[in-house]
C-alpha cells in the first residue's frame, strides 16, 4: 500500500498518523467458497492534517469505492423549495448516489434536473423512472462540457461524494465552474466530531478517504472561491452543508467552528487522545468477553455490515468468544463474517440458541430491544461495546465492571 505523505486537501506535509486499525480485510463477508482462500487485506491507517484540519486515509483506498446511494433527505425539498424558492425552469444538477426520490419530487415542482451517475445499476435505475440521466462522472472535464452546453446550475446536489472522491480539489473547481453566481451547493457528510465522542473507529474505511469537522470543509472550500453558508445537524451523526460564492454565512457555521476549536478539533491532540480512548476499549472488551466464557457463558453477536467485521477484526475475536452472528439481511444468511469466519445466520437462531449475550455491531440499542423483546424476555442481554463495553439490562447476574 503505497502510504500518503501530504494532505490531500491542501498538500502540506504536516500529516499526524493517529491510529492504526492493522491489516483488515476488503470485503464484509464471505462464501463458504471462500474460507480456504487467502483474504485481501490491507492496513487501514488514519491521519490528521495539523494545517486544514482534515481527517483522512494514510494510503490508497480500495478500488471502485462509489459514494454511497442517498435516500429521501431529511427536510430538503422544503428547504429548496421555500426557504431558496427553487422554482420552474430553475436547474438542479444531482451528483452521484442522489435520491432518486427527491429528484422525481423536484421534477413534479417544474424544477429542471439532470443527473449524473457513473454506475450502471443506479443510472439504468433513475431512467427507468423518467430521470433524465447522464451515465458520466463529474469531474473537470464534464464540467467544461456542461458549460459549452450553456447549462449552468442553480442547485448542485453533492451528497457524500466529497468522502469519496479521490481529488478534492478537482471536485470543488469543477463545482465552482458549473455553479451559477447565485447558485447553491448542497452535500450531506457523516461529522467527524460526532464519529470521534462516539468512538466509532470502526466506521473508519478502506472505502472512504475523508472525514470532514466543518473546519476543514471550511478551509478546502475558500480555496475555490465558495463560502460555507450554513450547516444543519441530520440524525445518526451527518451535517448537511450549504455553499455559495457569496459571502452569507449564518451564525450556525461560526458555531460550529468555534466548538471544535474548544474542544481541540483542530489540533493533533484531540487525535491521538481518541487513538489512546480506541485501545483501552479494545482491551475492556476483551476482558469483558474472556470473562464471560470462563463463566461459561455463550455469546453471539448482532449485525453483519462491515462495521462489524472492522470491530470483530481490529478487537480479535472470533468463534473462540463469538458463537455466532445474526443478521436480517437474507443475502448475508449463510456466509460468514470476513477475516474471523463467524457463521451468519438469520434472526430465528437467535431464539433457537438463545444465547446468554448478544454484541451489538450495529443498531441502537432501544430499537433493538423493542424488536428482539422475547429474546430479552427469556434472559438474554445485550452487549454494547461503544463508547465503552458495557452490559446492558443484566436483571440477574452481577454486572461485570470495565472502566475506562
Amino acid at each position: 500500500m503505497k502510504k500518503v505523505k501530504t494532505c490531500r486537501s491542501c498538500g502540506s506535509g504536516e500529516l499526524v498518523s493517529f491510529l492504526s486499525l492493522g491489516r483488515l480485510p476488503l470485503s464484509s463477508t464471505l462464501g463458504a467458497d471462500q474460507l480456504a482462500t487467502p483474504e485481501e487485506r490491507r492496513s487501514l491507517e488514519v491521519g490528521f492534517c495539523k494545517r486544514c484540519s482534515l481527517v483522512q486515509l494514510m494510503g490508497d483506498p480500495a478500488e471502485d469505492s462509489p459514494a454511497p446511494a442517498q435516500p429521501m433527505p431529511e427536510g430538503l425539498l422544503e428547504r429548496l423549495m421555500h426557504s431558496y424558492r427553487l422554482g420552474p425552469h430553475q436547474l438542479v444538477l444531482a451528483l452521484e448516489g442522489s435520491s432518486p426520490e427527491l429528484m422525481r419530487q423536484l421534477m413534479q415542482a417544474g424544477v429542471r434536473v439532470v443527473y449524473l451517475e457513473p454506475h450502471p445499476e443506479r443510472s439504468k435505475a433513475a431512467s427507468s423512472k423518467g430521470i433524465p440521466t447522464r451515465h458520466e462522472r463529474f469531474d473537470r472535464h464534464y464540467a467544461d462540457l456542461l458549460r459549452e452546453e450553456g447549462l449552468r446550475a442553480d442547485v448542485v446536489l453533492v451528497n457524500q461524494l466529497l468522502s469519496y472522491s479521490s481529488d478534492l480539489n478537482g471536485l470543488l473547481e469543477s463545482l465552482a465552474a458549473v455553479l451559477k453566481d447565485t447558485g447553491l451547493v448542497v452535500m450531506e457528510l457523516p461529522y467527524v466530531r460526532a464519529m470521534l465522542e462516539a468512538r466509532q473507529f470502526e466506521h473508519f474505511t478502506h472505502h472512504q478517504q475523508h472525514y470532514f469537522s466543518v473546519s476543514a470543509l471550511h478551509e478546502l472550500v475558500r480555496r475555490h472561491g465558495l463560502w460555507l453558508q450554513r450547516v444543519e445537524p441530520l440524525s445518526e451523526g451527518y451535517l448537511r452543508y450549504y455553499l455559495g460564492k457569496t459571502r452569507q454565512i449564518e451564525s450556525s457555521v461560526g458555531w460550529y467552528m468555534e466548538e471544535e476549536q474548544a474542544l481541540g478539533l483542530t489540533g493533533a491532540a484531540y487525535y491521538l487522545e481518541f487513538a489512546s480512548r480506541i485501545a483501552a476499549v479494545r482491551e475492556a472488551l476483551v476482558a469483558l468477553l474472556t470473562e464471560l466464557r470462563a463463566r461459561g457463558r455463550r455469546v453471539a453477536a448482532y449485525g453483519a455490515n462491515s462495521q462489524g467485521t472492522a470491530l470483530l477484526n481490529y478487537v480479535g475475536l472470533g468463534r473462540e468468544v463469538i458463537d455466532f452472528v445474526v443478521d436480517s439481511d437474507t443475502s448475508k444468511q449463510g456466509r460468514y463474517m470476513a477475516g474471523v469466519h463467524i457463521p451468519i445466520y438469520g434472526i430465528h437462531k437467535l431464539l433457537e440458541e438463545q444465547p446468554d449475550y448478544l454484541l451489538l455491531l450495529s443498531g441502537e440499542p432501544g430499537e433493538m430491544a423493542r424488536q428482539y423483546q422475547e429474546y430479552l424476555k427469556r434472559g438474554g442481554k445485550f452487549i454494547v461495546a461503544l463508547p465503552h463495553p458495557d452490559i446492558l439490562n443484566p436483571p440477574i447476574e452481577q454486572k461485570i465492571q470495565i472502566g475506562i
